[in-house]
């Protein structure tokens, strides 16, 4: 891989005076003793510059060469680069100079920290770029293998596949339910609903639970996956669209660029992925299915299927299904493009849509 160099200039001026308390620094996970250090915050600059490439964005796989410049007259005891929050490596005062390879790179907004340490006291200075893919998204179109029913009243909000069923949430309020169904027929053999002041969004299989989340409330419910019956209850800010996981992990998107993941066992967040094509943020992200290690995402609006990196946020590759409704099918009902499920077992991917009266299996084919 070539790797073009980019030039980072970090400038921290340290005044000892200047200096103020930061009561955030333990969020970051770095040392934050009380006992020996006062973390601060002074007026230093912290640059950037593109030393040996015309282009106008950084890209994932190229080297960023960080260079420290410190005020005449200070010598510090250590220096530490973070980025992204994850420690890469100490730097020393008497060469402060790191070539970052781009480890926990990722698109979107990328962080680098320094801390530095003089007569015991803390110093950070950080700065955010914003890094782009290094190469275009794949173009991909489909062939319809098989047609099958679908609810033509069925507001598909989320869909997964597990052992011979499909699973559906229905959205809308008043109307939001959460569903197992035939799908040779389209019949649906159990189902729920959920409380009438609740608009339902994405569901997700994990340890045997089914977990939903909702669009405008804030809430998340958690199904014995047998019964059905709710078990628990979570909370979470903003809004709610799709959900996914890697059995590790859980992906949500809630209509933005951004996918945050949150833990399995407390649902709180702990990572944020920004996903980005080479021409910027791709928003709209909708629902999710987690395919042979990557991320397939509805793109609200579009008959489009965006398939993502779930490391770094980099699209990969775009899905066209233009077309894939026939125009006779379309009523005044019907609505967008959304639901992916997959069979890992046969490698069979379906999609349908919103009050869509069919469901399809299809094959991907590239451009």
């Amino acid at each position: 891989m070539k790797f073009k160099i980019l030039t980072a200039v970090f400038a921290i001026v340290l005044f000892a005076s200047s200096c103020k308390s930061d009561s955030n620094s333990e969020n970051s996970g770095k040392d934050s003793s009380e006992n020996n250090s006062t973390n601060a915050k002074t007026d230093a600059f912290f640059t950037i510059s593109v030393s040996s490439s015309a282009e106008a964005n950084y890209k994932l796989g190229e080297a960023v060469t960080l260079t420290l410049k410190i005020k005449d007259g200070h010598k510090p005891d250590s220096m530490q680069l973070f980025v992204n929050d994850k420690f890469i490596s100490n730097i020393s005062a008497e060469k402060p100079e790191f070539l970052w390879d781009g480890t926990f790179g990722k698109t979107g907004s990328n962080s680098f920290e320094i801390e530095y340490f003089e007569t015991g006291k803390k110093t950070l200075e950080s700065k955010k770029i914003v890094i782009y893919p290094d190469t275009k998204p794949e173009k991909y179109t489909y062939n319809v293998k098989k047609v099958y029913k679908h609810d033509v009243n069925a507001y598909t909000q989320g869909l997964f596949w597990h052992n011979g069923f499909l699973y559906e949430a229905t959205g809308l309020k008043g109307e939001s339910t959460v569903r197992k169904v035939k799908l040779e027929t389209g019949e649906v053999l159990q189902s729920f609903a959920i409380p009438t002041d609740v608009f339902g969004e994405g569901i997700v299989l994990f340890d045997n639970k089914i977990v939903q989340i909702s669009w405008d409330s804030g809430r998340g419910f958690i199904y014995d996956f047998t019964s059905f019956k709710q078990i628990d209850e979570f909370s979470y800010t903003g809004e709610g669209w799709g959900i996914c996981t890697d059995g590790e992990k859980l992906f949500m998107t809630d209509g933005t660029p951004t996918i945050s993941i949150l833990d399995p066992t407390t649902y709180s967040v702990t990572d944020r992925l920004e996903v980005y094509d080479n021409d910027g943020p791709v928003k709209l992200l909708n629902e999710l299915e987690y395919i042979n290690g990557e991320i397939f995402a509805n793109i609200y609006q579009y008959e489009k299927i965006a398939r993502i990196d779930p490391k770094t946020g980099k699209v990969l590759a775009y899905i066209d299904l233009d077309g894939i409704l026939p125009m006779n099918d379309w009523t005044s009902n019907t609505d967008v493009l959304n639901g992916i499920a997959y069979d890992a077992a046969t490698k069979r991917l379906f999609v349908t849509g919103k009050k869509w009266p069919k469901l399809f299996e299809i094959e991907l084919v590239k451009k």
